[in-house]
């Protein structure tokens, strides 16, 4: 897919426009003007600072009031460029990835994340986010009550060469360290031949926002079904590794598959409901991961943009 070539749309999010100079100082400087942006809207944009790197956006992060969390369980590739401070998903310039709040596959998750970007694209490239509520309001009621009362099962296969190898995903090279993980995490999992691992886990494909008691679509369905992948690819990848064997794949929660159709059907709902702006050097995108979903256009030229993510939220609580 070449990248988009689309207009801005902010609606619901706070934007600040900055005199320039400093981004770190300028967010100390509206800590708490900024905090109340985002408690009310869930997300807010700083942008005409000045641009820089990964050293810089730490310093935005403290000034943020962060304690930046490690990327565990992992689904994609990403670098850790310095302390708490990662890149955004590594995939081709011609991929799209669809939308998702980040981690809602795993048993704990960020609650905010920060994008800060440190070059733009030459065309598209947005990060576009999505308001979940009412992306949950607008997906069909039977789908809605379907999810609700048989849950999801996420099925993820590490290790065949094609996804992530499960030491990259778990960040360890020891197979006791991964069942550690599981074991707490309340995930299910099987070693494999080959030295690949298999985890599934069963979780709720809905949820209720801890702060505001809103009801909110929160799950990885769009992403990990297996229609979001080119219909060549996913025909190849399960003629070669089998149905039960793609990096990612999710069913209902009794192992049923589910339908194109259903997921087609959220992703007109998501579609209705993203906003999207075109990154310029400098900006600062702050969300609330259960209030706003986001993803990523293609793009062509290079393209920049740094991540952090604090606030952790366990399913347990």
């Amino acid at each position: 897919m070449t990248a988009q070539a689309a207009t801005d749309d902010l609606a619901g999010i706070a934007v600040t426009e900055a005199p320039g100079g400093d981004l770190a100082a300028f967010v100390a400087s509206r800590a708490e003007e900024l905090g109340r942006a985002l408690a009310e809207h869930g997300a807010f944009l700083v942008r005409g600072c000045a641009g820089g790197g990964p050293e810089e956006f730490r310093r935005v992060v403290d000034a943020l009031g962060f304690a930046p969390l490690p990327y565990t369980e992992r689904s994609t590739p990403r670098d850790e460029v310095t302390s708490g401070v990662y890149t955004s998903t590594e995939y081709p310039a011609r991929e799209v990835i669809p939308q998702h709040c980040e981690s809602s596959y795993a048993g704990a998750w960020p609650g905010r994340l920060a994008f800060f970007c440190a070059t733009a694209p030459e065309s598209g490239g947005a990060t576009p986010i999505a308001d979940v509520a009412a992306v949950l309001r607008d997906v069909p009621a039977d789908v809605v009550e379907t999810v609700r009362a048989r849950g999801l099962r996420y099925v993820r296969n590490y290790g065949s060469g094609v996804g992530l190898d499960w030491r990259a995903a778990f960040q360890t090279e020891s197979r006791e360290d991964v069942e550690r993980f599981c074991a707490a995490g309340g995930l299910s999992w099987e070693w494999l031949e080959d030295d690949c691992l298999r985890t599934v886990r069963h979780a709720p494909g809905l949820a209720v926002h801890p702060r505001t008691g809103v009801p909110v679509w929160f799950n990885h369905l769009v992403l990990f079904h297996q229609s979001a992948l080119r219909p060549e690819i996913r025909e190849a990848l399960i003629a070669v590794l089998g149905e039960d064997r793609l990096p990612n794949d999710v069913l209902y929660g009794d192992g049923t598959p589910i339908p194109d159709a259903v997921v087609d059907a959220v992703r007109g709902a998501f579609a209705r409901h993203t906003r999207r702006f075109s990154w310029r050097p400098g900006d600062l995108l702050v969300i609330d991961n259960m209030r706003w979903s986001h993803g990523r256009e293609a793009f062509t030229g290079e393209r920049r943009i740094l991540v952090s993510m604090s606030d952790a939220i366990s399913r347990e609580a």
